[in-house]
């Protein structure tokens, strides 16, 4: 059991100046240092000069995608699928599940060091069976991480056995700890028969699919079906309130009241759009329209901060204004992206107060201005989330992370996943060139 003392405590709706935090799996107490009293068997940790805030949650990201760092794959794309076909998919083409286990810890490894304590991973292999359960064990059994994970099913893949892949990890886990979507790639990579055999069987699971993300989706979903993303989704009665769209960076208006009317919620990545160069997101518009948006990585950076803050600047050119997107828009996603964890986890991560999961962070910080209950956001977000790295992650109760470091990093992991890191590039360097004529899709 910890109690955390002397600190500034903030949870992006309540802020305590001089306050404490006495903790196990679960906040026991919390309130201002005068109404402190030490018991016995107590860790206590002086955080004089430093902030407490919850840990993070990653709305949308991509594990398996984590031994792509340093690689270098011949690439000329002339839209977003050469992105996918050219990397990506080569990628997850040859991946096993030894590489999934290790692609997850390190991956994880990164986003915890940077304050994420639950990530929503969206995985990708043509290994489909048990994959999910090498990453639940990588994120929750190895490093005492949180998770809801989905598989991509796409007709790249055996459909069937995706399917059972989603329903099987859904129906068997489900705790404070872990829960599942059913994964689907994205429209372009989806058959109306694969699409009417997920309806069959989804059961009322909530999807987790790729919207959108560039025009060529929606272009190709209209010259097919005739219809766009949203609204072939939710003529399958695939949408739900359980459902998260990803980027949708090109949906029109009546997608959004589609998405509004089904209550759906959209997961944003700024940062990933950027450097795919397909798009900003209409955050702004999603909010005035009612729909809840969180906030993923798409596992390109390891840093949820990172996020907040290329959010908040795109919205302003998107909106070709400075007060067109501001900082309260940054903390209704961020408390956004906590609710809909909760939902799936049956957690109160996210908030301070008694019974509420002990995930959280302490980061240094001595204001050279004033800070109060009015302003402690501003300094957060200007002050803190450049350069962000917490001193201490606490998942779980559990101290995880201590003087920026992991309190259990084992050399035999690193040594593994280099190891495994090396087979693949391997593989991609003697098989990738034969890559296009083994793909189905």
């Amino acid at each position: 059991m910890y109690a955390l003392i002397n600190a500034k405590i903030y949870d992006y709706r309540e802020y305590i100046d001089n306050g404490y935090i006495v903790f196990n799996q679960k906040i026991l107490d919390i309130g201002h240092m005068e109404n402190y009293k030490k018991i016995d068997d107590l860790i206590e940790i002086n955080c004089f000069g430093k902030l407490i805030i919850p840990g993070f949650v990653t709305g949308h990201t991509h594990l398996y995608s984590t031994f792509a760092r340093g690689l270098s794959l011949p690439i000329d794309p002339k839209n977003f699928l050469d992105i996918l076909k050219q990397m990506w998919w080569k990628i997850d083409h040859f991946l096993d599940l030894d590489m999934i286990y290790y692609s997850a810890l390190m991956g994880g490894i990164d986003q915890l060091l940077n304050g994420t304590t639950t990530l929503i991973d969206h995985h990708a292999s043509f290994t489909i069976s048990h994959s999910l359960d090498k990453i639940k064990k990588a994120l929750v059994d190895h490093l005492g991480l949180r998770a809801i994970l989905a598989f991509e099913t796409s007709d790249r893949f055996d459909i069937e056995e995706s399917i059972k892949e989603n329903l099987s990890f859904i129906s068997n886990h489900q705790s404070e700890n872990i829960s599942g979507l059913f994964g689907m790639h994205a429209s372009l990579s989806l058959s109306d028969h694969s699409l009417s055999s997920i309806k069959d069987q989804l059961d009322g699971h909530g999807i987790h699919i790729h919207v959108a993300e560039s025009l060529q989706d929606e272009e190709e979903c209209i010259e097919n079906y005739k219809m766009r993303v949203v609204e072939r989704l939710d003529y399958f009665n695939l949408i739900n309130e359980k459902s998260l769209l990803v980027h949708c960076t090109h949906i029109n208006e009546e997608e959004m009241d589609i998405i509004k009317k089904r209550n759906a919620t959209i997961a944003i990545n700024p940062t990933s759009n950027l450097n795919n160069a397909v798009g900003i997101s209409n955050v702004k518009k999603f909010l005035n329209k009612g729909i809840k948006v969180i906030i993923g990585n798409d596992g390109l950076t390891p840093s949820q901060p990172y996020e907040y803050m290329n959010t908040l600047y795109l919205s302003h050119l998107k909106g070709e204004s400075l007060v067109a997107f501001g900082l309260d828009d940054i903390k209704q996603l961020i408390i956004n992206t906590y609710e809909y964890t909760n939902h799936r986890l049956s957690t109160n991560l996210g908030c301070f107060k008694k019974n509420a999961e002990a995930d959280l962070l302490v980061v240094p910080y001595k204001p050279y201005t004033p800070m109060n209950k009015d302003n402690i956001f501003g300094h957060i977000f200007y002050g803190i989330y450049p350069g962000f790295k917490p001193e201490k992650v606490f998942a779980n109760g559990q101290l995880l992370v201590d003087h920026y470091s992991l309190n259990y990093m084992h050399k035999e992991d690193i040594e593994e996943a280099n190891r495994q890191s090396k087979k693949l590039w391997s593989i991609l360097e003697k098989e990738g060139k034969n890559y296009e004529s083994k793909n189905k899709f």
